[in-house]
């Protein structure tokens, strides 16, 4: 079981890495990934990049006494046009994996509890046309391994009026072209939305185009790290997944589900 989505006190998370060691230990997950936000623009969610080469020290130091295999990744904020300067130094350090996501907008924070008014105001079709055209520019751009929560776009519930079958398997193809892993992440399921992401048809079209998946809790506290998952693992065997991919220096390998 691998959960490769945490956040720690380096960014917004609530807990010391060894905490997070701490639950994974206690939950038999047998392999975890620190993956601290990481985001061209000033924001208070964020790691301070001059912390980028002390949160690594720390994992490295881990790494060497924990009980349990663990993985250093980064959550990567995808802003077009911008991304130079910042893939610049995150190079500089040997990772196992980077999280490709996209959280705004223009300058819409779209998952921020203090601007859902905004959603009210906005023509909801059009948003998820923004959305996933973002994340099509993000997996083209390849600069990540995996896709972070696919349709975070959904978290507040507000869903599109029209079909958008033919967006989703178009984001879905663009994935598969550039060669990225999917996450499951479970986080869906403690927000208004209430289901994983990406959702259940979503996740059937990533098995129909070949796409390898992993998991990931998005935990902001010790007690998070794998929430849920034995929910997440029953659909995606119900879907027709029987591995999932872990990651080691950028590469991939497949381990049983």
């Amino acid at each position: 079981m691998i959960d490769y989505h945490i956040h720690t006190i380096f960014s917004h998370g609530k807990g010391n890495l060894s905490d997070y060691v701490d639950e994974a230990v206690k939950r038999k997950i047998d392999e975890i990934g620190f993956s601290d936000h990481v985001n061209f623009e000033k924001v208070d969610w964020s790691m301070n990049l001059a912390d980028l080469p002390n949160y690594v020290n720390k994992i490295t130091l881990l790494k060497r006494a924990s009980k349990i295999s663990i993985k250093m990744g980064l959550e990567v904020d995808f802003v077009p046009f911008k991304m130079n300067d910042l893939m610049r130094m995150i190079n500089k350090f040997d990772f196992d994996y980077l999280v490709g996501s996209v959280h705004f907008i223009g300058d819409w924070l779209i998952d921020d509890e203090k601007q859902i008014n905004k959603w009210k105001r906005k023509n909801i079709d059009e948003v998820y046309q923004q959305y996933f055209e973002l994340i099509q520019n993000m997996a083209k751009s390849g600069l990540f391994d995996i896709v972070g929560h696919l349709d975070l776009v959904k978290k507040f519930d507000f869903r599109p009026k029209k079909d958008i079958t033919s967006l989703l398997l178009e984001t879905v193809e663009t994935i598969s072209k550039n060669k990225m892993c999917v996450e499951v992440n479970t986080s869906g399921l403690r927000k208004p939305c209430r289901e994983v992401y990406p959702s259940e048809k979503l996740i059937k079209m990533c098995l129909d185009n070949g796409l390898p998946i992993t998991l990931g809790s998005d935990a902001h506290s010790p007690e998070e790290v794998g929430a849920d998952f034995d929910k997440a693992v029953n659909l995606l065997r119900k879907i027709g997944f029987t591995e999932i991919t872990r990651f080691t220096g950028r590469n991939r390998e497949f381990v049983e589900l």
